[in-house]
């Protein structure tokens, strides 16, 4: 068993799901409290120990950035 799929996904596959995700985050960003981001919650690689969600989000939001900086450093090149 594996979290990655045994074919390769279609682009549109994932952008499909990309946009999924963002729109999770979106949503749940739209009613979080103080209170809700300092809660704890298992790490994902090492769920004896736990992070708080506010950890949790700064993670997506780091990948989410250096996802962005990969696909546009190199713009100016493929032109």
């Amino acid at each position: 068993m594996s979290i990655f799929p045994a074919a390769r996904p279609t682009f549109a596959q994932v952008l499909d799901l990309r946009a999924e995700r963002q729109t999770m985050v979106r949503d749940f960003l739209t009613g979080v409290t103080p209170e809700l981001l300092a809660e704890p919650r298992p790490s994902a690689w090492s769920p004896e120990h736990e992070e708080p969600v506010l950890h949790c989000l700064h993670v997506i939001f780091d990948e989410e950035w250096e996802h962005l900086r990969f696909a546009v450093r190199d713009l100016d090149a493929q032109a």
